[in-house]
């Protein structure tokens, strides 16, 4: 049997009207903030997420410990109402080098200046990608990749991108802090 488009093959049993209510109950005043850490919405959850209209204002998605894995990543990525975003904030959420790629290619997240990506099972190969787009992302500030699988040849195209961006905090691992661009 074929599980891919079977929600509960995913884990995710809600509807998109019980997706909703968890997202306005969640959803700040002004429509500005969402905050759906540890709600394990998975990759339908952020499809749904991802298609809200009333989340056209939205500038800050917390959306860590979700385990959307790539395709919620392709999601949010591709979101035509999401566009708004300065801050995302993904995780622990399974993304993998496949999940980076689709974020690094969005047109749509270019108003990012906040991203954090720690604990996503990120490798060099996901890096390096991540780093081949850095420099069409304009606004971003901070880049938190922490806690992957990164070494040394994906550590160094990110600083090496990072000289071509406005991002002046480059967060790689645990021990290095922050990695000012001058």
């Amino acid at each position: 049997m074929h599980y891919e488009g079977n929600k509960e093959a995913k884990g995710y049993t809600k509807s998109v009207s019980e997706t909703e209510q968890l997202v306005q109950t969640n959803l700040s005043k002004d429509g500005k903030t969402l905050d759906l850490t540890a709600a394990y919405v998975k990759e339908y959850g952020a499809k749904d997420v991802s298609r809200f209209e009333f989340l056209r204002d939205l500038t800050s998605l917390a959306m860590g410990t979700n385990l959307i894995g790539p395709q919620g990543a392709k999601h949010l990525a591709q979101s035509t109402v999401l566009v708004n975003l300065t801050s995302l904030n993904l995780f622990y959420n399974q993304l993998g080098n496949d999940g980076v790629k689709y974020l690094a290619v969005s047109d749509n997240l270019l108003s990012l200046q906040n991203l954090i990506l720690s604990d996503n099972n990120i490798t060099d190969m996901g890096a390096i990608y991540l780093a081949k787009f850095l420099p069409l992302f304009d606004n971003l500030i901070r880049l938190d990749l922490r806690l992957n699988k990164i070494k040394d040849d994906g550590k160094n195209a990110l600083i090496e991108a990072q000289k071509m961006t406005s991002i002046k905090h480059l967060l790689l691992d645990k021990t290095e802090g922050f990695l000012v661009n001058a």
